[in-house]
């Protein structure tokens, strides 16, 4: 097929694909699609000016330079923050089919059709493709690299710490309550000041106190837990603020 003929098919199944669905029903939109895709990577090949042999192969390799143009597209669409829908994605398609074919239709016009050097088709088959793919992937991680990315949200995280840290069942807390150490980390969000609460089953010991939480910082504190009612099970937690931690501990009176 000439560059000419080659160059009509890709920008028709563009066309095809920029008015989409449901106008253009799925089955053609999908032919289209494979029409477009093959005769770009076709103008990949023939850029620069590469005979390969059996056809079969050139039709795979350029099946793969043209899957791979694209990614290379969607990431042009997205640093010119256009939004990349399906007429947009058509249209970048045309556009580097208008590319490549011009590209094409001048180096024919200069020097007619050239013989390929005289290399293993193995080494055009191998190296473009990671031509092409080094160019998407340095784009790709160049773009990634200097776009702007969202800031990390904050967090304020309380834990169980030191010996309670390792708590695997009830504690046994006697009277005159316990000290239990508790780990606060802040990260991401500005210095504050919290509420901390000890909460006994749904009751809540003493009113909350407040404790400034640093920007930024991670620390222990001790919080004094009273002595349950009773010797039953009975779910203890340690917030502060909107975080919170929980255990589960007895009294020494029976249950």
């Amino acid at each position: 097929m000439t560059t000419i003929r080659l160059l009509a098919a890709a920008l028709a199944a563009s066309a095809l694909l920029a008015v989409g669905p449901p106008r253009v029903p799925p089955p053609v939109a999908v032919l289209a699609l494979l029409a477009a895709v093959l005769a770009v990577g076709e103008l990949w090949l023939r850029a620069p000016a590469l005979s390969l042999e059996p056809p079969a192969g050139r039709i795979g390799l350029g099946l793969v330079c043209g899957l791979i143009s694209l990614p290379l597209i969607a990431l042009a669409l997205y640093l010119a923050r256009v939004p990349i829908r399906a007429h947009s994605l058509a249209a970048g398609l045309a556009a580097l089919t208008l590319l490549l074919g011009g590209a094409v239709l001048l180096r024919e016009r200069a020097g007619g059709r050239e013989a390929d050097p005289r290399l293993p088709w193995t080494f055009g088959a191998i190296a473009l493709p990671v031509l092409v793919a080094l160019v998407v992937g340095g784009t790709a991680v160049w773009a990634y690299a200097r776009l702007p990315h969202p800031p990390q949200p904050g967090y304020t995280s309380v834990a169980l710490d030191g010996w309670a840290a390792g708590i695997a069942g009830p504690v046994a807390i006697p009277r005159g309550g316990l000290d239990v150490p508790i780990r606060v980390s802040s990260a991401g969000e500005p210095a504050i000041v919290a509420p901390l609460s000890v909460i006994v089953d749904t009751l809540r010991i003493a009113p909350p106190h407040p404790v400034p939480i640093a920007a930024d910082t991670a620390g222990s504190i001790h919080v004094h837990v009273p002595t349950p009612p009773n010797g039953c099970l009975h779910r203890i937690e340690i917030s502060l603020g909107a975080a919170s931690t929980v255990f589960y501990g007895r009294g020494p009176a029976p249950c």
